[in-house]
């Protein structure tokens, strides 16, 4: 008796295919034997046959489905009635499952012993077993449990096989096959890896980084991530022409000079390489009109012969920076062939990255290799200038910490420029053209509402969609979030959900959506901040003020005024407190709170300050009163 469950669910004997009547009968006989001589209960059963919605005479119809199977197998097969429910007798019964995985094992005792000729018979012949999608014929509810692990291992010997094949230098015979797997599954990094490699042996430079493109668009439209640390270091040593890629010789073949290939190679990946790393254009981007056509008048106001402005976007946490300096990439794309790079310096967080190891990733984009790149930031600074001179690059440059980072990676040159986004304002390096992102316009708000939401939803709506970009403060983050979340939720009505917005002490909590959240954006800049800075912006927005002064600032804190306007600056220059009026002088200006930004402090000041502080400072300014103290 032989089962077989890689393919059509079938039993055969000697004479021939057992016939099988129905698709609930093939799902009990080939549960019983996934089950390996285990007991399979009547609870799995009713699961895999019927799901959560199991008819009332399932238990007498599971019966009904074991004795028709003891009677198609006949006396060679024995079920037995096991409480609580079934099991098969498989000892001296043939099962190609357990046969794929015998070959499989031997392949891989084969390869780790070293003997890639023999693992990649054994793997090849593991492969051979399938005859198709397993278990087909079955229940969906069995298919859908056990289908996916199954295509798992298949998949996994199916890349040991070709890791064995690549071993012993059929990458030629490869590409073909490697070229219809990665499009069957393009998600699938390690066969995008191996036809990288295969298409790199084959001297096909061009298409193996092509490939590596191609999958970090699909990543990155797909997912929204980057490619795996393994397939960064295969292209990092693609790009460098690294010895240890080079495909082992077969017997009888000739290798040329090792030195005189690599050179030939690389000087294919300089002509090659043109770096293309901006994130997918985004689909419902909304407004910035009047500074999306500055930044375009600015990035052309350059020749090749005169410098170009760097164009540096500044703005709140949430207000668009990033997606605004991607919109305005693409629309300068045409001016910039050779080359657009898009670098997140981590400006904000606790360990920004290091100039150093950008200008190492940059000049591998640009097709440096790893052993030729120098030790130290200036040698760095003065490899990528000079191997960036003369062509007309783009970098965008997001999330920037300060000046010290950002001035070694800039481009020198004529033909090429940056696009910087940062939350302080940048200006003491030459050549900058500063572009400030305010807030949404209600217009904008409500139109960046419409297309995530649905115009109809929100024109039938139109009041409660004003109450909500109102609440929301108009900041585009937070409106995104508050549209993702209606548009997940299509039975909410946007007034029932204004009304949650409604409440001060709720509302931050509403603005958040999975990796998307309102207040840990505003607490990347507060951290960022020094303590008394810190402290400034909770006592601060204990205010129940629409704009206030330096001496109200110096009162709340009980600092001096020199010390109180240099802490409202800190606050200025980490955009979480506006200038809302400059005065006669930097003692007359008067400063304002975002609603979001200061629902943030507020919860921060109930959090780490006392209520004898948080009297305290409202005392120093009003004097002791009967006063109720907002909490948020």
């Amino acid at each position: 008796m032989e089962f077989r469950l890689l393919g059509p669910v079938e039993a055969w004997t000697a004479t021939g295919r057992i016939k099988l009547s129905a698709a609930k009968v093939r799902t009990v006989l080939a549960m019983l034997v996934l089950a390996r001589g285990h007991v399979v209960s009547d609870d799995r059963l009713t699961e895999m046959l019927w799901g959560d919605r199991p008819p009332a005479t399932s238990e007498a119809q599971i019966q009904t489905y074991v004795s028709r199977l003891r009677r198609q197998l006949g006396p060679a097969v024995e079920i037995r009635r096991q409480s609580p429910g079934y099991v098969m007798v498989t000892d001296a019964i043939r099962v190609d499952l357990a046969e794929f995985e015998r070959h499989a094992s031997r392949g891989q005792a084969a390869w780790s012993a070293g003997r890639a000729a023999e693992a990649a018979e054994a793997l090849r012949d593991a492969l051979a077993v399938w005859r198709g999608p397993a278990l087909s014929g079955v229940t969906e509810f069995l298919g859908d449990a056990w289908r996916p692990q199954l295509e798992e291992s298949r998949l996994a010997t199916l890349d040991d096989r070709i890791e064995a094949d690549l071993a012993l230098g059929r990458h030629d015979e490869l590409i073909a096959e490697l070229i219809g797997l990665v499009a069957a599954h393009p998600l699938r990094e390690r066969l995008r890896g191996r036809l990288m490699l295969a298409l790199y042996r084959c001297g096909r430079l061009a298409d193996a980084l092509t490939a590596y493109q191609e999958y970090r668009r699909v990543l990155g439209t797909e997912l929204g991530i980057d490619p795996g640390p393994e397939l960064e270091a295969l292209h990092r040593k693609i790009l460098a022409s690294d010895d240890s890629l080079a495909a082992p010789v077969r017997r009888g073949e000739h290798r040329p000079a090792v030195a005189e290939a690599r050179a030939e190679l690389r000087a294919e990946v300089r002509a090659e390489v043109r770096p293309a790393h901006l994130p997918p254009d985004i689909a419902d981007f909304t407004g910035r009109r009047q500074e999306l056509t500055r930044i375009e008048t600015l990035l052309a106001s350059g020749t090749r012969e005169e410098p170009r402005p760097r164009v540096v976007i500044t703005g709140t946490a949430g207000v668009g920076k990033t997606a605004t300096a991607v919109q305005a990439a693409y629309r300068a794309l045409g001016d910039y062939p050779e080359g657009q790079f898009f670098v997140n310096l981590r400006g904000s967080r606790p360990r920004p990255a290091d100039p150093a190891d950008v200008l190492g990733m940059m000049l591998q984009w640009l097709g440096v290799g790893a052993r030729e790149a120098p030790d130290g930031l200036d040698a760095r600074v003065r490899l990528f200038r000079s191997t960036a001179h003369g062509r007309r690059l783009l970098v965008v440059f997001d999330d920037v910490a300060d000046e010290r980072q950002l001035r070694p990676l800039l481009p020198a040159g004529p033909g090429s420029t940056a696009i910087v986004t940062t939350r302080p304002r940048l200006t003491a390096i030459d050549g900058v053209r500063l572009v400030d992102l305010p807030m949404f316009t209600d217009a904008e708000a409500l139109g960046l509402l419409g297309k995530i939401v649905g115009t109809a939803r929100v024109a039938a709506e139109s009041e409660a969609a004003g109450r909500i970009v109102a609440f929301c403060d108009r900041l585009p983050l937070a409106v995104r979030i508050a549209g993702a979340r209606l548009a997940a939720k299509p039975h909410w009505s946007l007034g029932s959900f204004a009304d949650s917005l409604a409440d001060g002490r709720s509302r931050l909590d509403e603005l958040a959506l999975a990796d998307l959240e309102v207040r840990g954006r505003i607490e990347e800049s507060y951290h960022l901040l020094t303590e008394p800075a810190r402290r400034a912006f909770r006592l601060l927005a204990l205010l129940d003020l629409p704009r206030f002064g330096i001496w109200t600032v110096a009162l709340v804190l009980d600092v001096t005024i020199t010390r109180a306007r240099k802490l409202a600056e800190q606050l200025v220059d980490a955009r979480l407190l506006d200038v809302v009026s400059e005065g006669r002088s930097p003692n007359h200006a008067r400063y304002a709170f975002h609603a979001l930004i200061r629902a943030v402090a507020l919860d921060l000041a109930v959090r780490d300050e006392t209520t004898e502080e948080r009297w305290a400072s409202l005392n120093r300014l009003f004097g002791p009163a009967d006063l109720t103290l907002e909490t948020g």
